[in-house]
């Protein structure tokens, strides 16, 4: 459960990771006593941060482990403007899957911003149904709710949104590039990190809601994946040799998505073609009407992609799968 004095807290710890924060400062601006403070300290050391504490100094965060704290997430993000979603978090060590549990509370009347964390789904899913691996405590497993009162037929744009602000969180936090390949998964050095699964409900006109579920391998080993798997999927910690916090992921991940939801959608196309390796490039498509052969040849003004035939025919293509040569 989250509480204010506890988001206060760390706020002021991760905004100043390396300066002293007065027990006296955090008091005044919690309207507690300092007693009160050091008692929700000690909670959160409890939790797993590494709290520092210094007579006459204060109190500093130390680097902290791999935790999840919803409190954490909240200090940390930053405060929405108008028409950007307001971030609320929901940690669950274990669910089936955080797209059904956001999907029911959309259902249910809740609000744009709603997201919903597990430690492990045991049914975590991918596009087309596909079963998404959901190791305990080695992915990051995030489901958001958004409303954009966008028309039906911009349907695509929100996938299109999601990976960008994925693929721009990884790269930045990591610094190793990250490609994107239509139409939802990221990829790091020629193999998946990690996917988008976008699911909507609409009127005829208009989109209700839309829940957009992140999955993305952190600290997997090459040991925790099937061997059918070890060519085409690969984890942070292997790309690059280090372990990540996850919360600092999804802190990075969210922040990009809350920017690029409001933003001029040209502007989104533009970042996300030069991420994808898979525009210029000759690709079969399986469609819900057939099978499609072509050139990707960039976006439609909806986030529709645009494949050219031989005949020079270019067509949009809003849902599919590019298929192995």
């Amino acid at each position: 459960m989250t509480t204010a004095i506890d988001i206060l807290i760390l706020r002021a710890l991760f905004s100043n990771p390396s300066r002293y924060v007065s027990g006296e400062d955090l008091a005044t601006q919690a309207g507690v006593s300092r007693a009160a403070i050091w008692k929700h300290l000690d909670q959160l050391q409890k939790i797993g941060y590494p709290i520092e504490a210094q007579p006459h100094q204060g109190y500093r965060l130390l680097a902290p482990p791999d935790v999840w704290c919803a409190d954490e997430i909240a200090a940390r993000l930053p405060d929405p403007t108008p028409g950007e979603p307001n971030w609320r978090v929901l940690l669950f060590q274990e669910t089936a899957s955080t797209n059904d549990l956001v999907w029911r509370e959309a259902q249910n009347g809740a609000q744009e911003g709603l997201v919903i964390i597990a430690e492990q789904q045991s049914s975590g899913r991918g596009r087309q149904g596909r079963q998404w691996q959901s190791c305990a405590k080695s992915g990051l497993y995030a489901s958001a709710l958004l409303r954009p009162h966008w028309p039906l037929s911009q349907i695509t744009r929100l996938t299109i949104v999601s990976s960008l602000a994925v693929a721009e969180a990884v790269e930045k936090l990591c610094g190793k590039e990250v490609r994107i390949k239509w139409p939802n998964d990221v990829f790091m050095r020629g193999k998946k990190l990690g996917g988008i699964l976008t699911e909507v409900q609409a009127d005829p006109e208009a989109i209700r809601f839309a829940v957009v579920g992140i999955g993305l391998n952190v600290s997997q080993t090459k040991s925790d994946f099937p061997d059918a798997l070890h060519a085409i999927a690969t984890s942070l910690k292997i790309e690059t040799g280090h372990d990540y916090r996850r919360a600092d992921l999804l802190v990075a991940i969210l922040a990009a998505l809350q920017r690029h939801y409001r933003e001029p959608f040209e502007v989104v196309r533009q970042a996300w073609s030069e991420r994808c390796f898979s525009l210029g490039q000759t690709i079969s498509v399986q469609t819900p009407a057939g099978r499609q052969i072509g050139q990707a040849v960039g976006l439609d003004e909806n986030g529709a992609l645009l494949l050219r035939a031989e005949s020079g025919r270019i067509t949009p293509i809003t849902a599919g799968d590019i298929l192995p040569h």
